[in-house]
């Protein structure tokens, strides 16, 4: 997860929101309740420097520093917490969503095999294009030897 720790209201809410999945989902994550605990405690705690922060301007340095570290162990707890839930889910499990982890997807072909693809395509449209023009110019050299003749016999 790759968390802005400058965007506080947006980084609050996805740590708000990890904690109440984890919760409802506390039967596939019974290891993580520890792990919770401290993401609650330090958002719990950078809530209250915020608070601080936004009604003391003199000592808004210290409550800035001390929101960012608890920011910083928040981070740390829902990473803990989003790789408990990979490794009990797996990493392929839709469920994944939930803890704001992307599962591993199969992707589609890659681009060279298409790009191979496409050129082939290209190449035969290539070669009926030519034979196309061949039988035109062929066509025209009659319809001009035609032309000729009945001048060629007056």
């Amino acid at each position: 997860m790759t968390a802005n720790l400058n965007n506080y209201g947006f980084f609050v809410t996805s740590m708000r929101r990890l904690v109440v999945t984890t919760k409802e989902n506390a039967a596939l994550l019974p290891d993580v309740a520890s792990e919770v605990e401290v993401l609650e405690t330090a958002l719990t705690a950078a809530e209250d420097a915020k608070s601080r922060q936004d009604s003391h301007m003199g000592s808004k340095q210290l409550a800035t520093q001390e929101m960012k570290k608890a920011l910083e162990t928040a981070q740390n707890a829902a990473l803990q917490i989003q790789n408990a839930a990979k490794f009990k889910l797996g990493p392929r499990n839709e469920k994944l969503v939930a803890f704001q982890v992307k599962p591993l997807r199969k992707h589609g072909p890659r681009k060279p095999a298409q790009l191979k693809a496409q050129e082939e395509a290209l190449r035969q449209q290539e070669v009926e294009l030519q034979q196309q023009e061949n039988e035109l110019l062929k066509k025209k050299v009659e319809l001009l030897k035609k032309k000729d003749e009945p001048a060629a016999a007056s």
